[in-house]
């Protein structure tokens, strides 16, 4: 019943098409790179470890994007038209597979381009819940339809036939960035105002539950092979499903309930993912992860934006520590899986988003929003 009224959302969007097309293409980067992980450590010989760091320095990248755009930059169409053509660059060069350095070096622009991205849409709809669903809702449509695609294309072409594939789409929204109506975006203040406390407590809750959630998710495809003997295309349908399910919860426009409990269902959904004796398991709780995660998180930003007076600049940072988890994560989750089980995984990785879930949970009830004072540089 759902899924239509997300469809419907994208056919008459008030966000515009090229901004959605952009953060589908973010999406669809990040949903590539635990396929080309194995392709290229066969391609240049190293070990997964080494291999991953494509991953680490573009989420690196993401960090950076980010974060310093939400310092420095305006929201106007020049810098969504050099974010979008940053990527399309950088991912059609790292098509060639150069020297290892730099195809790191490519992806790490590519992960700028998707911070600046990310960016400028978030800051756009931040804090208005109808808004925030139409940017929310496009990253798990677009994980729905391509991730068994992405699948086809690393086994039929490898690494390279990949990174031409996300050149390619990029100049989708590229050719349609005059219809990326940013006149009524709220400009960035020149001048940065600190968070104040309670701000940060969310931030870093964001931050710690993004870093627990991604060191069990990116190696969802290990986990699957391991313990259930599935292949990468089988997990590929997994992260379909899990997909599928967030687009429920991802475009809604109405009250999402409180986000805590949201959050700590995630938990235990990466628990049960990482402990899974079944595929119907693995498969149910990766769909439950995705439903509850677009409950959850929605509505953090929400709270972290009632708590701000200046919430446009609280945009950018949410989206750098969440970053910044997933760039720590997957670095963490290999240590762990290397020396100890799935299972271990599990229980640390979702133990901590738990624990983040309650700590919103208490911070959302012990607080009230903040009221704007600029004369005083209140943030």
């Amino acid at each position: 019943m759902q899924l239509p009224v997300r469809v419907s959302l994208l056919l008459h969007p008030s966000v515009s098409v090229g901004i959605l097309l952009a953060t589908g293409l973010s999406t669809l980067v990040f949903v590539s790179t635990p396929f080309l992980f194995p392709l290229i450590a066969e391609h240049y010989g190293v070990g997964l470890g080494f291999a991953s760091f494509i991953g680490t320095f573009q989420l690196g990248g993401f960090v950076l994007g980010s974060w310093g755009a939400g310092r420095r930059l305006q929201p106007t169409r020049k810098v969504f038209f050099f974010a979008l053509l940053l990527a399309v660059v950088s991912n059609l060069l790292s098509a060639f597979l150069p020297a290892y350095p730099i195809l790191i070096g490519l992806r790490f622009l590519s992960g700028i381009s998707l911070g600046m991205i990310s960016w400028f849409g978030w800051v756009q709809v931040f804090g208005d819940e109808a808004r925030m669903g139409e940017i929310a809702v496009i990253g798990p449509i677009v994980g729905v339809l391509t991730s068994p695609l992405i699948a086809v294309v690393a086994k039929r072409g490898g690494a390279s036939a990949v990174f031409l594939f996300l050149g390619l789409l990029a100049i989708g929204p590229l050719i349609l960035n005059r219809s990326t109506g940013v006149a009524g975006a709220r400009p960035t203040n020149t001048i940065r105002h600190k968070a104040v406390n309670v701000a940060r407590v969310l931030l870093l809750s964001l931050g710690l539950f993004t870093l627990g959630g991604s060191g069990v998710f990116m190696f969802a495809v290990v986990i699957g092979s391991d313990r259930l003997g599935l292949s990468p295309s089988q997990v590929a349908w997994v992260f379909s499903f899990n997909a599928l399910c967030s687009t429920i919860s991802a475009g809604r426009t109405g009250k999402r309930g409180i986000p805590g409990p949201w959050l700590v269902s995630a938990g235990m959904a990466a628990i049960a993912l990482a402990t899974a004796g079944s595929t119907l398991v693995f498969a149910l709780a990766a769909g439950w992860w995705g439903f509850a995660f677009w409950m959850g998180v929605p509505g953090v930003f929400t709270i972290l934006a009632e708590r701000s007076a200046y919430p446009e600049e609280r945009a950018g940072d949410a989206q750098a520590v969440m970053a910044i988890g997933r760039v720590f994560g997957p670095l963490a989750g290999g240590f762990i899986l290397q020396n100890y089980t799935s299972a271990t995984l599990g229980l640390l990785g979702g133990g901590l988003m738990i624990v983040m879930g309650i700590v919103v949970f208490l911070t959302r009830n012990l607080t009230e929003p903040t009221e704007a004072d600029h004369s005083l540089g209140v943030a």
